[in-house]
């Protein structure tokens, strides 16, 4: 049994953005343990994916856990300077990372992707990093079917109604619809389908969440019960038939479960829907540029896309 050691201690959409990669490794190598450092937050996500087979966490400890566990190889799908020189301390005979900052001296593996210019999916550059590791160690690149994530549990009823999770805030990490825009946006559906909202957002975010919940009298909307447990969420999401929101993780958690989603991003290039589109199947997904000047806020044309998101995606429900 060989053991890679992955890296993507960051952001959660950004973990799930490598499960693509992790799943082409998996279904080309029989013989490979993949562990994967992340955030703690997110320690428990290889209890629901059969692609991450063990996780770990950055502490005062990690050089000897790395050593304690005795890689082969590491894949820093994120490469910060301080994670790059605990793994070159701790020794690991082949090292891969995007060829990209300063971080790369301390990689004996590398490429160049050149991912700042976006001009494809974070996990196209992912897939492509995966691809060389298999390459480089002689492993026949072959594809999977299976599903990212293995959940059957759901915590959220919708009593024979559309189930729609509005995610309206990204907690800063890109500029989305307003929270007024959002809830317009809900009551364009209401027209068009019979639905239940679900108002899905961060625990730091549920007394906005509330507030925008009484603005949409005549809805049927309630506000979720926020977690900071990962699994709860994956429970939480899988219970929605459409998930909208802002380019933020729980817009890439649902779509790992293969949810119809509706996403909006900004136009900045480092923001785009080319570079953070969502794993989900094509058929399954929306998504929407900004069309506005607006320094704070998405704007797109509501009326239009409502009818597109219940022709394309909630008819087919």
């Amino acid at each position: 049994m060989r053991k890679l050691l992955v890296v993507r201690n960051d952001k959660l959409g950004d973990l799930i953005l490598i499960l693509p990669a992790l799943k082409l490794i998996k279904s080309s190598c029989s013989n490979i343990q993949i562990d994967c450092l992340v955030d703690k937050k997110y320690s428990e996500i290889s209890s629901i994916t059969k692609y991450i087979d063990a996780t770990i966490y950055d502490d005062t400890n990690l050089v000897e856990v790395i050593n304690n566990n005795n890689y082969d190889f590491s894949i820093s799908f994120y490469s910060s300077f301080v994670t790059s020189y605990k793994l070159w301390l701790s020794n690991i005979p082949k090292r891969y990372a995007p060829a990209t900052k300063l971080a790369q001296i301390f990689h004996n593996k590398k490429i160049k992707q050149n991912r700042s210019l976006s001009l494809k999916s974070e996990y196209e550059y992912n897939n492509a990093l995966a691809k060389f590791f298999l390459k480089d160690n002689f492993y026949k690149i072959l594809p999977a079917d299976n599903s990212y994530i293995s959940l059957n549990e759901k915590s959220i009823s919708s009593k024979n109604k559309i189930l729609i999770f509005i995610h309206p805030f990204t907690g800063g990490s890109s500029k989305t619809l307003s929270g007024d825009d959002f809830i317009q946006l809900c009551f364009e559906l209401d027209r068009n389908v019979n639905c239940k909202f679900i108002l899905h957002c961060a625990t730091d975010d549920y007394v906005k969440c509330q507030k925008l919940a009484e603005k949409a009298e005549g809805l049927d909307i309630s506000t979720i019960d926020p977690t900071n447990n990962l699994i709860e969420m994956y429970k939480n999401i899988n219970s929605c038939d459409l998930f909208i929101a802002g380019s933020t993780g729980p817009l890439h958690v649902a779509a790992s479960l293969n949810k119809k989603t509706v996403g909006f991003y900004p136009s900045k290039q480092s923001s785009t829907l080319v570079r953070w589109d969502t794993i989900n199947d094509r058929k399954n997904k929306l998504t929407y540029s900004d069309t506005g000047n607006d320094k704070n806020f998405i704007k797109v044309d509501l009326k239009k896309i409502a009818n597109e998101i219940s022709r394309d995606l909630l008819n087919q429900l």
